[in-house]
């Protein structure tokens, strides 16, 4: 990645985690798109039945509800 395309950084967390806790972010995942974190997100299945979350590379997060809607509107197309 170039410094300015940032990767989409996918990670899991514990389901009674949330993402403003203090603790260090996880080992993420690293994808060219939020389109193909999304796709994997929704398509793999993590240890531990922990929860996907998305940071792209601008610095959003994406919460499981949202990760979830853009994977409907995908497979709405």
């Amino acid at each position: 990645m170039t410094p300015d395309h940032e990767p989409v950084r996918l990670q899991y967390w514990p389901p009674s985690h949330t993402v403003d806790a203090p603790d260090k972010w996880p080992e993420s995942y690293e994808f060219g798109s939020v389109e193909d974190a999304v796709a994997f997100a929704m398509t793999q299945s993590p240890a531990n039945r922990e929860v996907a979350w998305l940071r792209t590379g601008d610095g959003a997060i994406l919460k499981p509800a949202q990760i979830r809607r853009l994977w409907e509107l995908r497979r709405d197309q």
